[in-house]
């Protein structure tokens, strides 16, 4: 699959999942839903199935519930009137529940793609907690051509049982051993098929140069790294979450603000950075597609709590100041609001794409 699509399919997934969310939290206050639409624009496929028209669409960069009562409706006049049905009859509480949904599923949807990452390479651990994973024994991964390793016989995937007089170490201890080596290096390996073997060179070797460090010419991994429950991952994923929102949150705004000057950020993202980061995550494995998956997740959900108007943050901030004013704006003006602070999204999603295509195509 190519980066672009798996791209597509890591936004498909977290859109779905938003805009279930949205729905379903809805149906639970008894509150209809029109429409469910995965993207926008041109519709490429629908269906009606209880009472909601389910949407294909052609632009897979959002989503969208359609339900009654958010906005104003035609009163016998043709003027516009306060919807008193669906949404807008709904009390403050059960606003915020149907617009903070979408939010908490992006949320739960990440926790759950970090602890399975975790849990499939425990160095992402590193990423949830701080902490380096424990690891225990030393395997050679690779030899260089031409090394004292070649020389010796050492093969990828030999296990150090003892080096240096250092019984079983970890790659850390195995490296310090051989620094610390004057005269002989002694070592016992393990191959494959258990079968043991020693062997030994004069150290530093004779070929090293006064203050040069010698190099055995291997690269060393940890045998074992210990595993993280699923469970125990999941604990420190959403833990995670929760920590990295106001580091998030200043990321968006320093951001923004570094595009809006013509700068550029690496702190914010478009299509085309995301492309690109998909890209080299694919070439390592799943597990960084899933911590990549994961961080957009976190990333989608606290972009639509920013208290900008057409976002989820923003819905909620005007109806929490409607509640508090104890009566509505002008029938449409929330409406106008709302549309202005969309097309300030996509004017800085298009500005952000611009800025990171000249940087992909500027010269040298």
């Amino acid at each position: 699959m190519t980066p672009a699509l798996v791209f597509v399919a890591i936004l498909f997934t977290a859109v779905l999942v938003h805009e279930a969310a949205h729905y379903l939290a809805a149906r639970s206050v008894g509150l209809p839903v029109r429409a469910f639409s995965v993207g926008f624009g041109p519709v490429l496929w629908r269906r009606v199935w209880r009472g909601t028209e389910w949407r294909l669409s052609a632009v897979p960069l959002g989503g969208y519930v359609d339900l009654p009562g958010m906005a104003p409706e035609e009163g016998p006049d043709g003027s516009l009137v306060h919807a008193k049905s669906g949404f807008a009859r709904l009390g403050l509480p059960a606003k915020l529940w149907v617009l903070i949904a979408g939010v908490i599923a992006n949320f739960a949807l990440g926790a759950l793609l970090l602890a399975t990452a975790v849990t499939l390479e425990p160095a992402y651990r590193a990423v949830t907690t701080g902490q380096e994973p424990a690891v225990h024994g030393t395997v050679i991964a690779d030899v260089v051509p031409g090394s004292h390793a070649e020389s010796l016989g050492l093969r990828a995937g030999d296990r150090i049982v003892e080096i240096a007089g250092v019984v079983d170490p970890v790659p850390a201890g195995a490296v310090e051993a051989i620094q610390g080596v004057e005269g002989t290096l002694t070592v016992r390996l393990r191959d494959a098929a258990g079968t043991e073997r020693t062997v030994s060179l004069p150290w530093p070797p004779a070929d090293v140069a006064d203050g040069e460090t010698p190099l055995l010419g291997v690269q060393l991994a940890p045998a074992d790294v210990e595993a993280v429950p699923f469970s125990v991952a999941l604990a420190e994923s959403s833990a995670f979450a929760l920590r990295a929102v106001p580091e998030m949150v200043g990321g968006f705004v320093r951001g923004f603000g570094n595009v809006l000057s013509g700068r550029g950020s690496e702190e914010v993202a478009g299509p085309v950075g995301m492309v690109g980061m998909v890209s080299e995550a694919s070439r390592v494995g799943i597990a960084p597609v899933l911590l990549l998956a994961s961080l957009i997740n976190f990333s989608l959900a606290v972009f639509n709590l920013l208290p900008i108007p057409g976002l989820d943050g923003g819905r909620m901030l005007l109806a929490t100041v409607v509640a508090a004013r104890g009566r509505p704006f002008a029938p449409g003006r929330e409406e106008i609001v709302h549309f202005l602070g969309v097309m300030t999204v996509l004017a800085l999603i298009v500005l952000i794409t611009a800025q990171e295509l000249s940087g992909l195509f500027a010269p040298g």
